[in-house]
């Protein structure tokens, strides 16, 4: 699949509350009016004293210190394509992206899922953990550093995290979104002017994940994409939000 992915920071938008990421998939680029309100700061923390960001595949921890070290690896969250997506691969059920989530101060959090349908593929998100080396399952990253650049791999950790669907219905047998969102995505904008898969679909997770409540840290995660029954590359785009909603106060 074609096109590059689309990036974007939310602070506060819609039941986002962190930082939000947007990737384009496939080909076309169509214009939501949800995308550009989410687009009202860049890379912008929850607060002075509380991080709380999306980043791709390896960060770097200097621990004594306390802090990121971008001297070493700060892998910024525009190194998540997800523009390689391979439908006519029959061989590959789904493929998968490695992210994760970083921050200080911040006890636990929850992921936010949101996303349009015209390709009608799966999502799942699983916790990874860091292998030392290329094994069966591992997800290979490797970092965009242009002097030493370094490969790292993630594995999957136990099942696909649970979550709950706000607005996800079934009709004429594809999954889209139905209209109980639509005001808080379109505002006043008429439904009957967007497109049925340009409404978008919002997954939460049901349980928090913890994160340190005084310390940096760093939580791996794995996106899966199952494709599903598709034959052609050729396919219109789909927008994906990933978000990161602190629940340190809750």
């Amino acid at each position: 699949m074609k096109g590059k992915p689309k990036i974007t920071y939310l602070k506060k938008s819609l039941w986002f509350s962190a930082i939000l990421l947007v990737l384009a998939l496939c080909v076309a680029i169509p214009s939501f009016a949800w995308f550009y309100r989410a687009v009202i700061s860049a890379y912008a923390p929850i607060s002075s004293h509380e991080s709380l960001y999306i980043g791709a595949g390896h960060i770097a921890i200097d621990v004594e210190n306390d802090v990121f070290d971008p001297e070493v690896t700060l892998e910024d969250v525009r190194y998540l394509y997800l523009n390689g997506i391979d439908a006519t691969d029959t061989e590959h059920e789904y493929q998968d992206f490695v992210f994760c989530v970083y921050g200080k101060s911040i006890s636990k959090f929850k992921l936010q899922l949101a996303y349009t349908t015209n390709n009608q593929f799966t999502y799942e998100i699983y916790a990874a953990n860091e292998a030392s080396v290329d094994s069966t399952g591992a997800v290979k990253y490797i970092t965009h550093d242009e002097t030493s650049p370094q490969t790292y791999y993630y594995k999957a950790t136990g099942e696909a995290i649970t979550g709950t669907y706000m607005n996800r219905t079934v009709d004429g047998g594809e999954t889209i979104a139905d209209s109980s969102k639509h005001t808080a995505t379109y505002g006043s904008y008429s439904s009957s002017k967007v497109n049925r898969y340009a409404e978008p679909i919002y997954w939460q997770t049901d349980s928090t994940i913890t994160g340190n409540s005084s310390h940096i840290f760093v939580k791996y995660f794995i996106l899966r994409v199952w494709k599903g029954d598709k034959t052609v590359n050729d396919r219109e785009t789909d927008v994906i939000c990933i978000a990161a909603k602190s629940s340190s106060s809750s």
